[in-house]
């Protein structure tokens, strides 16, 4: 799950977006390693959010390098994506599968029945959720009331943006 938009206008521009982007590639890769599935929700505001599985043909591919054309700005609602993560654990291919969210920590808290629903599903198949925060903190406790595990990006030097402090 990895948004394509976040809140504050422009907020993932620069080395945040490139970071963004080299965990989309790293899971991709990862998946092809692990002969595992991969699929990336892009999204921002309410009501987009788009799909992409990530395989290694012609279709993956493209859609692949689209979105890493792309530029990332808009809002940050991550209802939609999660839900329809949920939905896909229930079929068998990704009935094992984990949950990547990338953000700024620009995030408004998810619905109630989503966070609900994610407890259920992380408690009766183990699911794990891991953020990746990128830039300033943001709302740290939505991004651990949705997430198992939670990581912080700090080296900015890595990809030339500035230095954390």
């Amino acid at each position: 799950c990895v948004p394509r938009h976040c809140h504050r206008p422009r907020s993932m521009m620069g080395a945040r977006e490139t970071v963004a982007k080299a965990m989309v590639l790293e899971c991709m890769r990862q998946s092809r390693t692990q002969q595992r599935a991969c699929f990336l929700y892009s999204f921002s505001g309410p009501g987009d959010c788009q799909e992409l599985e990530l395989k290694l043909n012609a279709t993956g591919l493209y859609g692949l390098l689209e979105f890493l054309a792309g530029s990332f700005h808009g809002g940050t609602d991550v209802d939609e994506p999660f839900n329809r993560a949920l939905a896909r654990l229930n079929e068998a291919e990704w009935s094992n599968a984990d949950i990547l969210l990338v953000t700024d920590g620009e995030i408004k808290p998810p619905d109630e029945a989503l966070i609900a629903s994610l407890d259920v599903a992380k408690e009766e198949m183990g699911l794990k959720v891991h953020g990746l925060l990128v830039g300033d903190a943001g709302n740290v406790d939505v991004v651990e009331s949705i997430c198992t595990h939670v990581q912080a990006f700090k080296s900015w030097t890595a990809v030339g943006g500035k230095p954390s402090q």
